[in-house]
């Protein structure tokens, strides 16, 4: 029986040598560097933040005050950095309904018991004058930087934990009201 202490170890290939002048190629360096190099932290800026996820394959339209928005499983997302020196991701989910006013206080109870037994997302209703909904967010602190793996990680977290508080609510709530056809 063979250990792996006892396993030779097979020499190193010979390294190539480029002709002089040429540009190095990125393609034969190490694993470990090319990570090593796409692990660095550096701040985190509207523009960072939307070329992360427009690289991880979101569609996303840039607002005016610079926050991303986009659907993510049929529910409105905002991605935006926030706080005086907008050092805080926020990753802001609303759910796209209204809460009838008959379901306000199971809403509040489900909003409560979500907070009480999960971490993240937050969950909170929100009322302005076209009604009441229910809204998700993460709040992550940005101010010292991230890679851009981490930032994958926080965006990515705040949306499928959002979703999840969503379609877990969608499912314990009836159909909106459709108008009836007219006849």
């Amino acid at each position: 029986m063979m250990s792996w202490l006892r396993r030779r170890r097979r020499p190193a290939p010979a390294p190539r040598t480029a002709p002089r002048g040429a540009r190095p190629d990125t393609t034969t360096r190490p694993p470990a560097l090319l990570r090593r190099r796409a692990e660095t932290t550096e701040p985190v800026t509207p523009g960072r933040l939307r070329d992360v996820v427009v690289a991880r394959g979101y569609h996303v339209r840039v607002e005016p005050d610079a926050s991303l928005t986009g659907l993510w499983d049929g529910y409105p997302f905002q991605l935006r950095l926030t706080g005086a020196s907008q050092d805080y991701l926020s990753v802001l989910g609303t759910w796209g309904r209204e809460v009838p006013e008959e379901m306000r206080g199971a809403v509040a109870q489900a909003v409560n018991d979500w907070n009480r037994d999960k971490i993240w997302p937050t969950v909170f209703t929100f009322t302005d004058e076209s009604g009441t909904t229910v809204r998700t967010e993460i709040l992550a602190d940005v101010g010292g930087g991230s890679t851009d793996r981490q930032l994958v990680e926080l965006v990515e977290a705040g949306l499928s934990a959002g979703v999840q508080f969503f379609q877990a609510l969608g499912g314990s709530m009836p159909p909106p009201h459709e108008p009836s056809p007219e006849i």
